[in-house]
């Protein structure tokens, strides 16, 4: 038996440094390639890799619209908050 009992077993450090996070626009790209890989998957498997299908046109068009206007939305957000970049 421990003579400090009552002590918590793990106790906080105040000048332990601050856990490092990621910031949002890590996460909003992660998203963004991952949009990306499920949209490229979906349309290889709707097609089944035929590249005379009609859906096959759109494989990379509405990915790169995605980022683009993702790219455009990011802007106006930062503008409007006044953040630089990180």
């Amino acid at each position: 038996m421990s003579a400090d009992k009552g002590q918590p077993q793990n106790p906080v450090n105040p000048e332990a440094p601050e856990k490092k996070t990621l910031s949002n626009a890590i996460y909003f790209k992660i998203m963004g390639y991952l949009l990306t890989a499920g949209w490229v998957g979906f349309i290889l498997a709707i097609t089944g890799g035929d590249t005379k299908h009609p859906m096959f046109d759109y494989i990379f068009v509405v990915p790169l619209a995605g980022w683009i206007l993702g790219m455009i939305i990011a802007r106006v957000i930062q503008k409007k908050s006044g953040a630089d970049r990180p």
